[in-house]
């Protein structure tokens, strides 16, 4: 490894052993442009959101990837990135530039609230670090892992101008790079420079009977048996025992069906629940919106930063609105 070199900090939320990491890994060595170090989940964290771990120790252990410095960490995507850029980890406290991704989905619209790939950006530009977040728009039964070698291909030229101008201090500053790929990354119809939409999954919370926690549990147990086997080792078997995990993780401690008792003294009510997600995006696509131009196969650039601030309307509605409630109650 070349250390006259820039130093890009990869990191996701799929896992270490994601395919659309691997991709980005392996495009980015074959480049020789940069230095290429790891930091990532050592299993799937979607949906993290930008939760970092305070009350427990975390354990970073190293990763064998060709032309690669990679470590995998049991902790979030804010974990990793906040480690690395920590100087205990590596060498270095701040690399040319963080990328997180490439992500197993997109992160359009108000998925950037949830997005554990969003968050591992947003945690290197809140340290000061020029960061993106890339995401591939997978879409199941017709999305393939070779579209992440595609996918890290069209990346390339945001990489590399990211990096010649870091180095020229000419760089875009005061916000970090939402980057979504649509699904087909080869047949894209270029790059556009969206603003963040409100495109969301709609989310369900469907009651579990015992029959039906009784068959994930039996699930379960044959994914840990297969995981003994050494199919946890590849990228499909560690997705699927990640995928099976989360689905019991938000199930809430329960011994019966989801059905609240109304007899007094029955004791604790304990029920199960699973959520569930539609495939179908709701909210506006909007002309200039990240997700309505992804789905007409841009590749959209969306810059994001730190704070939530409201037009001046809204602040101006709100200052009435305390300054009437106050007055009102304020005798009470």
């Amino acid at each position: 490894m070349d250390c006259s070199l820039p130093v890009v900090l990869i990191t996701n939320d799929d896992g270490i052993r994601a395919p659309g990491l691997r991709a980005l890994v392996t495009a980015l060595v074959d480049g020789g442009r940069c230095q290429v170090h790891v930091c990532a989940p050592n299993t799937e964290k979607s949906a993290s959101g930008h939760s970092i771990t305070t009350r427990d120790n975390i354990i970073a252990e190293s990763v064998d990837i060709d032309g690669a410095v990679a470590f995998e960490v049991s902790g979030t995507p804010a974990d990793c990135v906040s480690l690395s850029l920590s100087g205990t980890l590596f060498s270095w406290t701040r690399p040319a530039l963080v990328i997180s991704g490439i992500n197993k989905g997109s992160n359009c619209g108000l998925h950037i609230v949830y997005s554990g790939t969003v968050a591992g950006a947003r945690e290197a530009f809140i340290n000061g670090v020029p960061a993106i977040a890339i995401s591939l728009n997978w879409v199941r039964g017709e999305s393939k892992e070779s579209d992440f070698t595609a996918a890290a291909k069209v990346s390339l030229p945001l990489i590399y101008g990211a990096l010649q101008d870091i180095q020229k201090d000419v760089y875009p500053k005061g916000c970090y790079y939402n980057v979504d790929i649509p699904t087909h990354p080869a047949e894209n119809k270029g790059y556009k420079v969206t603003r963040q939409g409100t495109a969301r999954m709609a989310l369900s919370w469907k009651p579990l009977s015992i029959q039906k926690r009784l068959s994930m549990v039996k699930q379960h147990g044959i994914g840990i048996q297969l995981a003994q086997l050494g199919l946890a080792a590849s990228a499909v078997g560690a997705k699927r025992q990640s995928a099976i995990q989360k689905a019991l993780s938000v199930e809430t401690e329960a011994d019966g069906v989801a059905e609240p008792k109304t007899n007094a003294g029955a004791g604790p009510q304990k029920l199960h629940f699973r959520l569930e997600a539609s495939e179908q995006e709701v909210g506006d696509p909007g002309e200039d919106f990240d997700y309505g131009n992804l789905q007409q196969g841009y590749i959209t650039v969306t810059p994001l930063t730190l704070t939530t601030a409201v037009e001046d309307q809204t602040q101006a509605s709100v200052a009435f609105w305390v300054s009437s409630a106050v007055e009102l109650f304020s005798a009470l």
